[in-house]
């Protein structure tokens, strides 16, 4: 018990908040079998080749990385920084989850983040309203819908939430390793998704805002950003080659704008206008209070920090990058009543009533939330692990991927199995699908890449009831030649249908093929990689 008392107060809630995101993912039909968004997939393959890489003893990486990529091209540590995948990594190798497993395990970690809000209430005196805060902060749709995917924003903003605390730490009393620590988790942010580089601009926003000007004369200051620029720049410099491939924009004014639109946008309907009025009354209550500036100032910090950020690397337009913003953004929230009721207790109702009005919407969305599709990958893996072999996987990037990450998983480092891509053999396009344009263009020629590389069986995702690409329907009718016996099923759960055709007879496999053969980008981008 006295082990417990020693413990930050906040940190003593996450079990009960990573459950509580876990609950509420699992009551809406967001936990499912097969991974259908396409960087679920990945990520879980990430983790997984570290994981048997420990498991196998740690041999070399490059050949191991290779041999693995042959077996299970959805392998892209260089697209996505090693960071987060490592840390998971240990457990992994003890553990093994399946795709499923890790599902729940990204769904309890979504309410992480929410500490954030506890911390920050608790340093200004308001415990309990901080702990309702982050309960309703798990409730808001944006949150709510990424504790449904196995993705690395949730764990993004949860370490960029950190290194924001541990920067607070630092200017409360400086010290050089709580300047270092701040550096390690800000390292550490960016080492898990490049856009965790957020932190670095905390540190520049806050001593603006506070005008400590003499702050930056401080030697440990600087000797941690050394430290921290001599971890991350060497991935970087290595890396960059093949991450770049995923960058849609072109950096500048008109994409700085465009960013901040969309991130408006998607802040605005993660909070509404009411939630967004009852933020800005909260930093205009709390910046005048002594108590409370320092806590106001560190959020609309970390806030702008997501957005300036987003606005100059062009990566990509989405609505979850804005998840570092959100806890913060709820800080202020609530800081609107705790700080007028410090002046005035009746005037505390208004905004209560603002922050109950902005919540009740996004009750009645989470009510009607969908079930997450599933197209019964473990029954697929547990087809492709009875016969052995290349396996060709045909549809879309979710498709695909769920039925490779499953098969990656129930193969469990026999590598019995080579989970190749119909995309890569039977066409050709750049790593994010661009470009595409068919490199066979009959089923007998199809049929003839299937025999060529000694393909065992094939898998075709077909969702809502749309066949991937061009090259499926050729695919499709590959099989229907003679020497294939099928089964075309439904989902489990969700539209659309599963193709799974296996020979007759089995066929010598070539897989020596695999990592010389088709004309994708992507193929050969990872290949030079593992060089």
């Amino acid at each position: 018990m006295n082990r417990l008392r020693s413990l930050p107060p906040a940190l003593l809630w996450a079990p009960l908040l990573g459950l509580a995101a876990l609950a509420l993912s699992a009551a809406t039909g967001g936990l499912s079998h097969s991974f259908l968004d396409p960087d679920e997939s990945a990520h879980y393959v990430n983790t997984l080749f570290i994981a048997d890489w420990l498991r196998a003893g740690c041999p070399s990486p490059m050949p191991f990385a290779r041999d693995f990529y042959a077996h299970f091209p959805k392998l892209s540590i260089g697209h996505w920084p090693p960071g987060w995948y490592a840390m998971l990594a240990p457990l992994f190798a003890v553990l093994r989850p399946s795709p499923f497993g890790a599902a729940i395990l990204l769904a309890f970690i979504a309410g992480l983040p929410a500490l954030t809000i506890v911390w920050a209430l608790d340093r200004v005196g308001a415990k309990r309203w901080g702990i309702v805060a982050a309960f309703g902060y798990l409730l808001l749709p944006l949150v709510a819908n990424e504790a449904r995917y196995f993705r690395i924003d949730q764990p993004v903003a949860l370490v960029a939430g950190l290194a924001a605390i541990a920067w607070f730490r630092a200017t409360e009393k400086p010290g050089l390793w709580r300047y270092l620590l701040f550096g390690a988790l800000t390292a550490f942010a960016t080492l898990t998704k490049g856009n965790g580089a957020l932190a670095v601009l905390i540190p520049a926003l806050d001593i603006v805002m506070a005008g400590r000007w003499r702050q930056l004369a401080d030697w440990r200051l600087w000797t941690a950003a050394v430290a921290t620029l001599l971890v991350v720049a060497p991935w970087y410099y290595v890396s960059f080659k093949i991450s770049a491939g995923g960058f849609n924009y072109t950096p500048g004014p008109a994409y700085a704008w465009l960013s901040l639109k969309t991130d408006g946008a998607a802040l605005l309907d993660t909070l509404g206008y009411v939630g967004l009025l009852a933020a800005l009354l909260g930093a205009m209550a709390g910046w005048q209070e002594p108590l409370f500036r320092p806590i106001v100032r560190l959020s609309i910090a970390a806030i702008l920090a997501t957005l300036l950020f987003q606005a100059a690397i062009p990566v990509a337009l989405e609505d979850r990058y804005v998840l570092p913003a959100i806890p913060w953004l709820v800080v202020l929230i609530a800081i609107g009543p705790v700080a007028t009721a410090e002046r005035n207790p009746i005037g505390a109702i208004v905004p209560t009533i603002l922050i109950l009005a902005a919540l009740m919407p996004f009750v009645a969305d989470l009510i009607r939330q969908p079930p997450k599709p599933d197209i019964g990958a473990p029954a697929i893996a547990v087809q492709m692990q009875s016969a052995p072999g290349i396996w060709l996987i045909d549809g879309r990037a979710g498709g695909e991927g769920a039925a490779i990450a499953e098969a990656a998983y129930a193969d469990d480092g026999r590598r019995a199995i080579w989970a190749a891509r119909a995309s890569q053999w039977l066409s050709t396009s750049d790593f994010m699908g661009r470009d595409y344009r068919l490199s066979v263009h009959s089923s007998a020629e199809a049929r003839a890449v299937l025999d060529r590389l000694g393909v065992r069986g094939v898998v075709s995702v077909a969702e809502k009831g749309q066949l991937a690409y061009p090259h499926s329907r050729l695919l499709r009718g590959a099989v229907m030649l003679p020497g294939f016996v099928g089964v075309d099923q439904r989902f489990p759960r969700g539209a659309g249908r599963s193709l799974v055709a296996a020979r007759l007879v089995p066929i010598r496999a070539h897989p020596e093929l695999l990592s010389s053969g088709s004309g994708s980008a992507d193929v050969a981008s990872m290949t030079k990689a593992f060089r």
